[in-house]
């Protein structure tokens, strides 16, 4: 598997992939994540010493094609700087379709939001990752594709102070325009169309859900937690953002009173309710020398608990399509 990572990123490739023993060939440290959809394995190539991260996808839920549409994906647009690198090794066992990852030494952002304990990331690093997301998202767009799950689990972190950090896990990843079809599960991150979609009915993917959810990351690095359970209508929490994003009301939600008026002026162009309206992931550059938070004597009263938790490390934000 020599091919030139200049050939076009829309022309998935045909592979033969080559069954292996994964004990025979690999020495396997340890698990380092897992979700619906698989499991990333810490492992070292007995032939070469190299260490890696094994991606393993049961082939119990997911077809061949799907398999190396993600690895497709990976390899051509792991060139990018903030893109973890993709390798150009894949194999099959009797049970799992697997590929050869950049090891992330120091774990995903999620992570990180994490270890706060409920006060969320500095403004000053979010910033810094933001900015370093938002390019590898105009890559891919540029490039007419859509993320599809923009969230902190999937962002890898190479140093100690976030000057390194690189989106990864392109297993939603489509062309822009692509149908695909609703299915039962989507997490509060998800964009209000994807809520809306009838279920097992067909929606086109558009650039404006990774617009969103980049919003949605930059809130929950910021608060911790999501702002609602669901973006609809039948979600009071969700409703209220709705009458201040249409201007019916001038109120600021209450979820969102932590902001400066800077950020909500970010917040509402990021997240548009129609996805068409949604500004480009570059807006955002517009913005990092703004305050985003107000000051801590001012948002103490804000702050409150919110029965909302984030223990959603290696589901899917998007709703998954037909083929998974």
């Amino acid at each position: 598997m020599n091919a030139n990572r200049q050939s076009s990123i829309h022309k998935i490739r045909e592979i033969k992939l080559e069954a292996l023993y994964i004990d025979r060939d690999y020495d396997v440290l340890k698990e380092i994540g897992s979700g619906d959809y698989g499991k990333v394995i810490l492992a070292v190539h007995r032939g070469t010493s190299s260490e890696v991260a094994l991606k393993a996808v049961p082939k119990a839920t997911t077809t061949i094609k799907d398999f190396l549409m993600e690895f497709h994906y990976s390899y051509f647009l792991s060139p990018h700087k903030n893109i973890s690198d993709t390798y150009d090794v894949a194999f099959e066992t009797s049970e799992h379709y697997y590929f050869a990852q950049e090891m992330a030494p120091f774990g995903d952002l999620w992570q990180s939001v994490e270890r706060t304990n409920g006060v969320g990331l500095n403004e000053r690093d979010v910033k810094i990752v933001v900015e370093q997301i938002c390019s590898a998202l105009e890559f891919m767009h540029d490039k007419e594709l859509v993320h599809r799950d923009v969230r902190a689990e999937n962002i890898l972190i190479y140093s100690p102070n976030l000057t390194k950090v690189k989106l990864t896990d392109f297993g939603l990843t489509r062309k822009v325009g692509t149908l695909v079809k609703k299915r039962v599960k989507s997490l509060p991150s998800c964009p209000p169309e994807v809520w809306e979609a009838v279920l097992l009915e067909g929606y086109n993917i558009q650039i404006g859900s990774d617009v969103w959810q980049l919003a949605m990351m930059v809130y929950v690095c910021l608060t911790t937690r999501f702002p609602w359970d669901k973006a609809d209508i039948t979600d009071p929490k969700f409703t209220e953002f709705v009458e201040w994003q249409k201007r019916k009301t001038t109120r600021t939600p209450k979820e969102f009173r932590v902001f400066s008026p800077r950020l909500l002026r970010l917040m509402r162009r990021l997240m548009e309710l129609k996805p068409m309206k949604r500004y480009p992931v570059t807006e955002v550059n517009k913005y990092l020398r703004d305050r985003w938070l107000v000051h801590k004597s001012q948002r103490a009263s804000s702050v409150h608990s919110h029965s909302i938790t984030l223990t959603t490390i290696g589901q899917t934000c998007e709703c998954t399509d037909e083929a998974r």
